[in-house]
């Protein structure tokens, strides 16, 4: 099969578009990882095994190189072997991915990666990106990361210890690589949007990018399995005890009002059927706070079997999910 990314022409774009200060510093997360990882499985009742994967700080242009031998790797896999190619698409594929890139670079403060095509999963946590954040909200960095770490390790927890949620999401991402009928970068730049939690501001039908229609449903499942991860880490991140982390609330707002200003709450609504003023964050933290009060092992039973997942109308009607699952309340929507 052809090349579809030409890795070292993304590797160079992307280091001309993403800018970074000199000299940054990363951290040791071993220290990090050891606490945060002690409250994710204590909260999600879900293994972590934390000698089975990295968890690396980086800086913007590294996370970028990280990601293009990810997505690269990945959209080979997924892209079926007898679509053809054309001159100059590597390059072409490679400046896209780098502008999708460098689009998030200054943006994301952690990053899990379950390892779709690569050898291992890692996490990356942007240290500059990190540091930023604690400046300008005059917070602790060492803080800020444990509680970004937090919700990269749920990540971890979600793909490792539920061990059918990682190939269920591969399978779905598949079927659409298979019949889309635009780039595979176009492809996963939206699927890593959403992913993500971010948004290029650009209100796109997705559905109308599939083909044949049948896959519009497929397009949802994906969708609503990643409001489902979202969601959860959120709400984990949510739960974290003030003696872990102090200043919790004052994370909250701050995420909050970064989230707002960057548009994310525009990101899933045409293709879901989920309001479009909410993200898949607000979104899948909404469910789980509700079924949580209504049961405290709730969040939990979401992952014990495939049959615990919310399909998209329950993610709306929480209600409707703990009736399902053999809850006989009626939940009263918290909007």
């Amino acid at each position: 099969m052809a090349q579809i990314i030409a890795r070292g022409f993304a590797v160079g774009t992307a280091k001309l578009l993403i800018h970074q200060s000199s000299g940054v510093e990363t951290r040791d997360y071993s220290a990090l990882a050891e606490k945060a990882s002690k409250v994710v499985e204590d909260l999600t009742g879900l293994e972590l095994d934390l000698t089975s994967f990295a968890i690396e700080g980086v800086d913007r242009r590294g996370w970028a190189e990280r990601n293009i031998d990810s997505y690269a790797a990945l959209i080979e896999r997924l892209t079926p072997s007898n679509r053809p190619g054309s001159a100059g698409m590597a390059e072409l594929n490679a400046v896209a991915l780098a502008a999708l890139l460098s689009n998030f670079a200054g943006k994301v403060l952690g990053q899990y990666d379950p390892a779709f095509a690569i050898s291992s999963p890692a996490i990356w946590m942007v240290d500059e990106n990190i540091d930023q954040f604690a400046h300008r909200a005059q917070l602790d960095a060492d803080e800020v990361a444990l509680w970004v770490l937090v919700h990269e390790l749920t990540h971890r927890a979600q793909f490792h210890g539920v061990d059918w949620f990682r190939e269920r999401l591969l399978a779905l991402m598949a079927q659409l690589f298979a019949a889309s009928t635009i780039s595979p970068v176009d492809l996963l730049s939206e699927v890593f949007a959403r992913l993500r939690g971010l948004s290029s501001n650009q209100p796109v039908d997705v559905t109308t990018l599939f083909l044949p229609e049948r896959l519009r449903s497929v397009a949802r499942e994906a969708t609503t399995i990643m409001t489902v991860a979202e969601g959860h880490a959120e709400w984990v991140m949510r739960q974290v005890s003030r003696e872990v982390i102090p200043h919790r609330d004052e994370f909250e707002r701050t995420i909050d009002e970064r989230r707002q200003a960057t548009g994310v709450s525009k990101i899933v609504g045409q293709l879901t059927g989920i309001a479009s003023k909410r993200s898949q964050y607000s979104v899948g933290l909404h469910f789980f706070e509700a079924i949580a009060a209504e049961d405290n092992d709730s969040p939990r039973r979401v992952f014990a079997s495939p049959d615990g997942l919310p399909v998209a109308n329950e993610l709306t009607d929480p209600g409707l999910w703990l009736r399902r699952m053999g809850n006989s309340v009626t939940l009263a929507h918290r909007r």
